[in-house]
């Protein structure tokens, strides 16, 4: 099943008929996708952007097993993963791992000690790592690709993959408690706001209905996942040099680690082209993103009444699309490892009702569409961060499930804990919270929609994140890592 990003497209501005001198005209491109896919497993967004990076240079699976090295084809996160696994095991051959990562993908989640994955020049890509000795113009470790830069590698045909840290894990030398995106689009809308903004590729989150084990095949995707729109991201563009805020949790970006420039090495390599159409809506005018370190916390119902008018105030409307409304908001309960690993003992002592961010899902003809954050910076509410729209869904989806007359829409919030790619609905505090996972985990018993006391869950959440860390050896802070 090959699939391709619904939101394609790539135009440039119609011509502007006027007397005076032709001011720079917009432009917006976006790839037309070949193998865009979720993440199978909770640790493989790293596979999934490999897979998307690899499978536009190499779009057609071979008919037998190739042999060829490095790998000049298509690539799966079952192959991914097994690769990873013959890597860190020094010894045998890809048959001794592949069986078991087609079959059981969640036996061969973890990126492990291999710093460098995703390895693209496993798969005959060529590219550049990072923005040492790179021009000014072109970018730096601090912001990434310059915006001119980042146009250039789309009108290419190149796709560029960036990595975000969740600095209160704890971990931050380590794979786990990072996320991997793909950049695959951008649009430059000169309006009087000067917007500029990318495409991604999120691969959150593991889709609904996926239990392991399950078949992955060693090329292309698994069959019968289904691959959303709500993966394809249309985001600030500063929200790729320094997104700041992440489903309610500090994150930073690891622009040292960036993978841009990709090609393919053999001599015949084919010109990635790109689909025609109009040019994608601007967005709501920028807003600064928020300062890094955690933000100030206030209570639900004070957060509320402050960012509630903020928020109105805001142009949610798309030409050409049917109306929008603002949704019922989430006050957001962000938990890092850190906070996590202090209250083992009593995590739903961290449930009391206080926030610095708010997710607001955006709603036409009842669905969601849109979803933006309100956070709580420099004294006052201000729209920054990033959303993910697909989790954002199903948070509205599982909270009308369990609306009751004693716990009203209104009295639902949600618990973010990014670094194990975990999100709650939730109602209650404290010891009487109850939580509603928007994902299937058995790595901590967690039901995507089933309803479960607060305490036995974080306590399972707590003790996935023990072992996590476990796995890994202490590495100085400057040391190459993988995302999860």
């Amino acid at each position: 099943m090959k699939t391709q990003s619904p939101a394609s497209v790539a135009c440039c501005a119609a011509l502007l008929i006027v007397t005076a001198p032709l001011m720079a005209r917009a432009a917006s491109k976006t790839l037309l996708l070949k193998d865009a896919e979720p993440q199978y497993a909770k640790q493989l967004c790293w596979a999934a952007a490999d897979v998307l990076a690899v499978n536009q240079f190499y779009p057609i699976c071979p008919t037998s097993t190739p042999t060829a090295s490095p790998a000049l084809f298509p690539t799966s996160q079952a192959l991914e993963a097994a690769n990873n696994r013959l890597a860190r095991a020094g010894a045998g051959s890809l048959s001794d791992f592949l069986p078991t990562c087609e079959l059981n993908i969640g036996n061969c989640n973890f990126a492990d000690d291999l710093w460098d994955s995703p390895d693209l020049h496993l798969h005959g890509l060529t590219g550049k790592k990072g923005f040492t000795g790179a021009p000014s113009t072109t970018g730096d470790n601090n912001v990434g690709l310059r915006w001119e830069a980042a146009k250039q590698e789309i009108d290419a045909g190149r796709p560029f993959l960036f990595i975000w840290d969740y600095p209160e894990d704890d971990a931050s030398s380590l794979p786990v408690g990072k996320h991997q995106l793909v950049a695959t689009g951008y649009s430059d809308e000169r309006d009087s706001s000067g917007t500029q903004y990318l495409q991604i590729w999120d691969p959150w989150p593991v889709p609904l209905g996926l239990v392991l084990p399950t078949s992955v095949p060693a090329c292309g995707p698994a069959p019968g996942v289904p691959v959303t729109p709500e993966h394809s991201r249309w985001v600030y563009f500063s929200t790729y040099t320094g997104p700041g805020n992440d489903m309610g949790v500090t994150v930073t970006a690891l622009h040292e680690y960036d993978q841009w420039h990709l090609a393919r090495v053999a001599p015949d390599a084919p010109v990635v082209t790109v689909d025609g159409g109009p040019p994608p809506p601007a967005p709501p005018p920028f807003h600064p993103q928020p300062p890094s370190g955690a933000l100030p916390q206030v209570s639900f119902a004070k957060a509320l009444s402050a960012a509630l008018p903020q928020s109105r105030q805001l142009d949610l409307q798309v030409s050409g699309a049917a109306p929008r409304t603002l949704g019922v908001p989430f006050p957001i309960v962000g938990l890092g490892f850190r906070k996590l690993l202090r209250a083992a003992d009593d995590p739903t002592a961290l449930l009391a009702g206080t926030t610095s961010a708010i997710l607001f899902p955006v709603v036409s003809h009842g669905e969601v569409v849109d979803a933006f954050l309100m956070l709580f910076m420099e004294g006052r509410w201000q729209r920054g961060g990033y959303a993910n729209i697909e989790i954002t869904q199903r948070l509205v989806k599982f909270r009308a499930r369990y609306t009751t007359q004693e716990h009203p829409l209104g009295s639902f919030y949600m618990v973010s804990v990014p670094g194990e790619v975990a999100f709650f609905a939730a109602y209650g505090k404290g010891k009487k919270a109850i939580l509603i996972p928007t994902s299937t985990d058995p790595s901590i018993d967690a039901v995507a929609g089933k309803a479960v006391p607060a305490g036995p869950q974080l306590k399972k959440l707590v003790s996935a994140i023990q072992q996590d860390l476990q796995l890994y050896p202490n590495r100085a802070r400057d040391s190459p890592r993988p995302a999860q």
